[in-house]
């Protein structure tokens, strides 16, 4: 179990992280982030701010979106892999939200992810990011990280990293959280070969005492 001192010290490197760099996230629009978010599922980084500039360039409402032809719209997102099967899941996601939601991205996590496409991550950061409403999106950098640090249980599921989080980090500072996490991830904490020699957080963390044993 942690002490107060040391999910303090976790948050501070967080917020630094945090500020670091701008991720593709980091959009006014609601409608942009879940597109984005659609857009960056099993694709890198770097092609889904291409696709999505492209994209968002040509059509940046679902009433825009939806006027395209697939063809176009699979032109306009070449960049990132399975092109085809996003082209068609983000004509539907605008159709249904025009016709559904008249036009504006559901507030409600459930509703979200009701949507073609979108799970527990898209909906948390579409809330979060779009919508500015309190919650931490977990992605595979958050649920990496929180568990070689030992927030969290190495079996727990991303609902379970997230209730976690929650309990573990103020309400005030979650915005914190995923962005901090995600570039602390990039940066420092990869998924192989981890820099733990530079790390801020190796004298508090469970993956970098285990490794030295």
């Amino acid at each position: 179990m942690k002490e107060k001192e040391d999910y303090k010290k976790i948050l501070k490197v967080l917020k630094k992280f945090y500020y670091s760099r701008k991720g593709a996230v980091h959009f006014s629009s609601p409608f942009k982030v879940l597109i984005s978010c659609i857009l960056s599922q099993r694709t890198k980084e770097e092609n889904t701010e291409k696709a999505s500039e492209k994209l968002f360039s040509k059509a940046d409402t679902p009433e825009k979106i939806a006027k395209l032809s697939l063809k176009e719209l699979e032109e306009l997102i070449k960049q990132v892999g399975f092109y085809r099967q996003k082209a068609k899941r983000i004509k539907q996601v605008s159709k249904i939200i025009l016709e559904k939601y008249n036009g504006k991205v559901p507030k409600k996590r459930e509703e979200l992810m009701k949507l073609p496409g979108v799970g527990l991550k898209t909906s948390a950061v579409v809330l979060s990011y779009g919508h500015g409403i309190p919650i931490i999106a977990v992605d595979t950098h958050v649920n990496r990280i929180s568990k070689r640090l030992g927030l969290v249980r190495e079996c727990a599921d991303v609902e379970e990293v997230r209730k976690t989080l929650e309990k573990i980090f103020p309400k005030k500072d979650w915005k914190f959280v995923n962005l901090g996490f995600v570039n602390f991830g990039r940066e420092i904490c990869k998924p192989v070969k981890p820099k733990c020699d530079i790390c801020e957080l190796k004298d508090i963390c469970k993956f970098f005492r285990n490794k030295k044993l």
